[in-house]
């Protein structure tokens, strides 16, 4: 028989052992926030003016949104000026800096700011209210105040011109207590709201001088205050005390051509012009200036007229211009000059045809509208009788109006003009709140 049955075998129990290590989430955090900052050391070797520009809005996005939370306070809040024109040597330099940059449609100007044309410069500006400034030729300013009331809306604008010659113009006041000022040596002027006025203050010739166009201004200087009205000019010498108030001799009224005039030639460049204003009581001569620039950077013809209110001027290309004149009195003191005028002389094209016209957007601000579009390379393109200068090679523009003159709709025109001739244009309708 079999042998006696074997007990079963019965094998050892299997064991598992599982260890671990537990992380928790600070030292996550901490761990990642480590990696962020070598990353970001590693930026900053690369591009340092860059990554410094980045932390710069970063930090002021932190603290404009704490302010509009409620967890920061201020008593007012920045309002930025920018150029709608430049034109030649222009140059600014940052309240902040110590470096001088050269001015752009995208340079925001904000309190502190300076900014310098050259012998061929001249920019225009406008502030947010309105204000508009224009620096001519060897000129220095300094942005003393652009802001806005947070809780009045009112405005407040001052700009000191430390050299040169500026013409300003300032908006309407929508909220009482705005104002706008400038400054120029040791005198300080309040303008009106709507009123155009011309600053000129060269302190190595002693000439301190601020001239009214259009509407008035309160000057002071020291202990003495005058009131200015239209055509009256305020002067001083920094050697004596006080203000000396004056009448001028105003600029004539322009009849001929009349702005916006079109004149279509087979030959624009022996066509006679004919330049036509009304007389002024007092005025001896006329000076006229002719130029492709809105701003009268260069001059395409100039012409003094002694005993007429007319002149005819031959020799002009094809071409947008824009013309004004001065008068001249018996002392040979000249007048500011007149508003300007815009004609077009264009060479006479099939018909038919339109030049090509595109507007991509426009974004209000304020009253202030920006137009961005397309059209052809080499056009000229007009917008509410404003030329705009910064059309790329590629035909694409971007534009900033002056301000809108009420509140509802507005309509706003564009032209194109080509270098045939061909016109083109879009009209707009713009709603203020």
């Amino acid at each position: 028989m079999g042998g006696p049955s074997q007990p079963p075998h019965h094998e050892p129990e299997r064991t598992y052992e599982v260890e671990w290590t537990t992380i928790s989430y600070r030292t996550i955090a901490f761990y990642v926030s480590l990696a962020l900052v070598l990353f970001a050391f590693i930026l900053y070797l690369i591009a340092p003016h860059y990554f410094g520009q980045k932390i710069k809005a970063a930090l002021n996005a932190i603290s404009s949104g704490l302010v509009s939370s409620g967890e920061a306070d201020t008593s007012t809040s920045k309002r930025d000026a920018h150029f709608v024109n430049v034109d030649g040597s222009v140059r600014v330099k940052k309240g902040q800096s110590q470096q001088w940059i050269r001015a752009d449609y995208n340079t925001s100007l904000e309190k502190g700011d300076f900014i310098q044309t050259g012998s061929d410069g001249v920019a225009r500006i406008i502030f947010a209210d309105g204000t508009n400034y224009v620096l001519k030729p060897d000129s220095l300013i300094v942005v003393e105040e652009s802001r806005e009331d947070p809780v009045t809306k009112a405005t407040r604008v001052a700009v000191q011109v430390t050299s040169g010659a500026v013409d300003l113009s300032t908006g309407k006041f929508e909220v009482r207590g705005s104002m706008s000022q400038v400054s120029f040596e040791n005198a300080v002027a309040s303008l009106s709201e709507e009123s155009r006025a011309v600053v000129r203050n060269d302190p190595k010739q002693n000439v301190h001088e601020l001239t009214m166009d259009q509407g008035g201004a309160e000057v002071t200087r020291g202990n003495t205050s005058i009131r200015l009205g239209q055509y009256e000019q305020a002067t001083f010498s920094s050697k004596e005390p006080g203000l000396i108030r004056q009448k001028v001799i105003a600029p004539p009224s322009l009849q001929e051509p009349q702005n916006m005039a079109l004149t279509v030639s087979k030959d624009p460049k022996t066509t006679v012009v004919k330049f036509a204003w009304a007389p002024v009581p007092g005025a001896v001569a006329y000076h006229l200036q002719i130029s492709p620039s809105g701003m009268f950077s260069n001059l395409a013809a100039e012409r003094k007229v002694a005993g007429r209110t007319s002149a005819q001027v031959t020799g002009l290309d094809e071409g947008t211009y824009y013309w004004i004149v001065s008068s001249v009195d018996s002392h040979g003191v000249e007048s500011q000059p007149s508003m300007p005028n815009r004609f077009n002389l264009v060479q006479q094209a099939e018909a038919g045809h339109k030049a090509f016209l595109e507007i991509t957007r426009t974004i209000l601000h304020g009253r202030v509208v920006e137009v961005v579009g397309r059209t052809e390379p080499g056009s000229t393109v007009i917008i509410n009788n404003e030329q705009v200068f910064s059309i790329a090679p590629d035909g694409t523009f971007r534009h900033f109006t002056s301000p809108l003159p009420k509140t509802g709709e507005n309509q706003i025109t564009i032209t194109a003009q080509n270098s045939r001739g061909d016109t083109n244009t879009i009209r707009k309708n713009i709603v203020i709140e």
